[in-house]
């Protein structure tokens, strides 16, 4: 199988990816999203890539980062024309890929009674005023492009609230703030084909909120097989997401001991799992590439 890693080219995640592939007999190559051209004419339409042919790929998994939509233009192109597979699939799905952001997540999440933080999203700080009596300081504020817990505040007061909103939502981006949910650290579970694979507890480093290891968190091996409703939980999030390769973040509200999904994070990064767990996560990657592979091979 020719495997591309679209949006690595040389970090740690994108090589033992390519290593558990190789070893597998795959061919497994990267690139960065800058990578892609476009050329297009009344009777072409031909996405490029620099050093590489993107038309001869059987598998694109897309780490491109959020609202790249000429990469998913380019995705759903190669799907149709020659069936290349891409994960994950919600990225060329219609009635998936025009909404994918924060609020059409936080609308399944609510029709489909998942527990997650109470949350508004905003695109100025003149509307700050009319949601606040929905909340009480301190409150989370997220840039909805943010990801490895960069772009994520936790706010004391209305002054601050009020700078940082302006801040992030130039430009017509928009930005949630949510509610703070006392807690001893968050839980990353690894979903691969919609089943927890594993799980890791991230604790913040003294001073700092955020539990990410690429923010100085802590990571140390969970146990789901003792906390089955945690897994029940990531497992019935993904599948609601459509994302199935996923870091599903969870947090436990040590007042009251109930769950909340923080996020879905597709594409997420493994080293902290392999690192503090046992879990061969890239291998279970690329073993689920094969299974998706074998499926679309078969003859209807």
């Amino acid at each position: 199988m020719n495997i591309l890693i679209a949006g690595l080219k040389t970090k740690r995640q994108f090589l033992r990816l390519k290593e558990e592939g190789e070893k597998r007999g795959h061919k497994v190559s990267g690139c960065l999203a800058s990578d892609l051209r476009i050329l297009a004419s009344k009777d072409l339409f031909k996405p490029l890539l620099r050093g590489l042919n993107i038309e001869e790929f059987d598998l694109i998994y897309l780490i491109v980062g959020k609202r790249l939509w000429e990469w998913y233009t380019v995705a759903l192109h190669l799907n149709e024309k020659l069936g290349t597979i891409i994960i994950n699939s919600k990225a060329i799905d219609p009635e998936s890929n025009f909404y994918l952001g924060p609020a059409i997540d936080y609308l399944k999440q609510a029709e489909n009674n998942i527990p997650f933080p109470k949350s508004a999203v905003l695109f100025s700080n003149s509307s700050i005023a009319d949601i606040m009596g929905e909340f009480s300081f301190p409150v989370i504020l997220k840039t909805s492009l943010g990801h490895r817990g960069e772009g994520v505040f936790k706010v004391e007061n209305l002054q601050d609230l009020n700078k940082f909103v302006e801040e992030t939502t130039k430009g017509a981006n928009s930005c949630v703030i949510r509610e703070f949910i006392p807690n001893d650290g968050d839980i990353r579970v690894f979903c691969i084909g919609y089943k927890a694979i594993g799980a890791m507890k991230r604790t913040s480093k003294e001073g700092e909120f955020r539990s990410n290891i690429s923010q100085g968190g802590i990571g140390s091996e969970f146990d789901l097989v003792k906390n089955p409703e945690i897994k029940e939980l990531a497992e019935k999030t993904v599948k609601l997401m459509r994302t199935e390769v996923a870091g599903v973040d969870i947090i436990i509200d040590k007042n009251t001991n109930k769950p909340y999904v923080l996020e879905v994070n597709p594409g997420p990064q493994f080293d902290g799992l392999e690192t503090y767990t046992e879990t061969n996560a890239a291998l279970e990657i690329i073993k689920y590439f094969e299974e998706l592979f074998e499926k679309n091979s078969t003859p209807k």
